[in-house]
């Protein structure tokens, strides 16, 4: 669907194999951009939300920080009215007109949704989606194909969500739920949970990323071979609004407010318009 209607043979930048191409050196932000209008105006607009689930925040937060455009730093600073925020403003303006008219209102699920129902080109999303289909809407699946963000002047940037095992301070018997841990985290079991669910799960280890489930599962064969970030994607995984403190980056990303720019951006605000009130938010969290 996107060498149809844009121009862009994905398969070409990132096939199935361990190898940097020069076509994917072009897959940047203003390629996409390129690309969601053209997609656009054939009515197969990119699936991209622009709500407060966390889809939409991670989403966001790939093309701030791909801008450089952090809203707070690190001690707490108020950055928003800033040139490299302003920047992925202007590039917002342009993006939101290209989006769905409802992507505000885009939960966790709407992407899939269009995409298996053939009404859209492109979604950000696991393959999850692709899973979907492969059961529901097979022709669907077999147009469907895993790849990195695009990079902007900061670089390429991919979202990020991480899960966590923990053990709670009042457990009766911590030694055990250790070792426990330890026992699912080694190589075999990691492998033999990812086998289970067609790669879905990404093991947290740079040395698990060789397991052949990535290579095999279809259709088409290969697929979701670019959904683990490898090393010759030249990308940097990136958890939203990580540039702030934690206590501060927490409230940024559940409040969802670089997401919630764009759609006021989509509803007709100003650039200064946005800046303001992200501001007086930001400010909020950093008191």
């Amino acid at each position: 669907m996107l060498k149809e209607k844009a121009g862009l043979d994905v398969v070409a930048m990132y096939p199935a194999r361990p190898e940097h191409t020069p076509e994917s050196d072009k897959w940047t932000w203003d390629t996409f951009l390129s690309a969601a209008e053209a997609c656009s105006r054939a009515n197969m607009a990119f699936g991209i939300g622009v709500g407060q689930t966390s889809d939409s925040v991670d989403t966001a937060g790939t093309i701030f920080r791909a801008y450089g455009a952090a809203l707070i730093d690190r001690e707490g600073n108020v950055q928003v009215d800033s040139d490299k925020v302003r920047r992925v403003l202007e590039y917002g303006q342009k993006l939101v007109k290209a989006l769905p008219e409802d992507a505000v209102s885009y939960d966790d699920a709407t992407d899939n949704r269009v995409l298996i129902a053939g009404k859209s080109a492109l979604i950000f999303n696991p393959p999850s989606a692709w899973a979907v289909a492969k059961r529901d809407a097979p022709q669907v699946a077999e147009d469907c194909w895993t790849f990195p963000t695009p990079a902007g002047p900061e670089g390429r940037f991919q979202p990020y969500l991480p899960f966590f095992w923990g053990i709670w301070n009042f457990a009766q018997n911590k030694s055990a739920a250790k070792d426990l841990i330890v026992y699912l985290c080694e190589r075999e079991q990691v492998e033999e949970r990812c086998n289970v669910v067609a790669g879905f799960d990404l093991p947290p280890f740079d040395s698990m990323l060789d397991f052949k489930i990535w290579e095999e599962v279809e259709p088409p064969k290969g697929t979701v071979y670019n959904y683990p970030n490898r090393p010759f994607h030249n990308a940097r995984p990136h958890i939203a609004a990580s540039e702030a403190s934690p206590e501060i980056a927490v409230q940024i990303y559940n409040r969802a407010t670089m997401p919630t720019m764009l759609a006021r951006l989509q509803s007709g605000q100003s650039i200064k318009e946005v800046i303001a009130w992200a501001k007086d938010e930001l400010e909020g969290f950093a008191r």
